[in-house]
């Protein structure tokens, strides 16, 4: 388990005087587990992206790994910005990446299940300018873990990526970390994917405010939300908790979210023909809704009303 503790860090400039970036940062990420680390611009995130890869050194704080100094963990990294050869073939790559750790990697070395995992079988001769974006990420992680790390840490791995690729790329990292007892930090904006790794932890203003697996989070939502788009939103809203005692939650000013209901429930109450209403629709909740939920409510917990219109 990678155990941070208070982890605090400025950043100095003589133009713009301090910025207090994290301000004691404390979680647990467990092994096996994959733990995503997300919040908006200016959150903290990168920050403790460099200050857990030994980019940064913090003011303040730890972090260990089983109790231990967190400089003796093996670590494998995948940074947000490519750090490939496009003009080498993806064994090249590996190979003189594990020469840095004084390592001759041979072909018969490379561990089967991770390349059917990652589907790189057959592209290791393939040069990786020919790749695709996806593939590319996948080569990537393979780089960062053909040194057999104990933590692996990603920073925005799904930038420029297509929906397909990304969903790709993280089954792919869900099935490495498990299979391998990973302890993985997943740094990212993107909140679907959050919702569907083994916990997150919300960054806000450089502290945690949320430190959870993803169904503990939503557990206020329920297993379904209904999004009504359209104008004079305030009136249907009071329509709806006037009739049933669903919550609502003001995303835009053309937006309204209601948890812990279904669609038959509210078309109960509502007419979908009604000249205010642009669109209905249902779908799971996501880390988004809680997100936009606590910004709404300037951060009172949801185990209170959200916004009961």
């Amino acid at each position: 388990m990678l155990s941070i503790r208070d982890i605090s860090y400025t950043y100095h400039s003589r133009k713009n005087g301090d910025t207090l970036a994290l301000r004691g940062v404390s979680f647990d990420a467990a092994d096996g587990d994959l733990t995503a680390v997300i919040g908006a611009n200016g959150s903290g995130k990168s920050t403790l992206f460099k200050v857990i890869t030994g980019l940064c050194t913090p003011m303040k704080g730890s972090i260990s790994r089983d109790g231990q100094p967190h400089g003796n963990t093996r670590m494998g990294v995948v940074f947000q910005s490519p750090a490939l050869d496009s003009s080498l073939t993806v064994f090249e790559n590996l190979a003189h990446h594990a020469m840095l750790y004084n390592r001759r990697l041979t072909r018969a070395e490379l561990p089967e299940p991770l390349f059917d995992t990652l589907d790189l079988h057959d592209r290791l001769d393939t040069p990786v300018e020919e790749l695709s974006g996806g593939f590319q990420r996948r080569v990537e992680l393979a780089k960062a873990l053909i040194t057999e790390p104990d933590l692996l840490v990603l920073d925005e791995p799904f930038t420029g990526l297509d929906l397909h690729s990304r969903d790709g790329f993280l089954a792919a990292l869900q099935q490495v970390t498990t299979a391998r007892t990973l302890t993985t930090l997943l740094i990212t904006h993107d909140f679907n994917v959050a919702t569907q790794c083994d916990r997150v932890v919300l960054l806000e203003e450089g502290r945690v405010a949320a430190d959870a697996r993803p169904a503990e989070l939503l557990k206020e939502f329920g297993r379904t939300v209904v999004i009504i788009r359209g104008k004079e939103l305030d009136e249907i809203a009071r329509r709806v908790h006037a009739a049933s005692d669903i919550r609502t939650v003001s995303l835009s000013a053309d937006a309204l979210l209601l948890r812990n209901t279904s669609l038959q429930e509210v078309l109960m109450i509502i007419d979908e023909r009604d000249a205010r209403i642009n669109d209905i629709e249902a779908r799971r909740p996501t880390l988004e809704d809680y997100f936009t939920a606590r910004a709404v409510t300037t951060a009172q917990p949801l185990t209170q009303e959200l916004v009961t219109i």
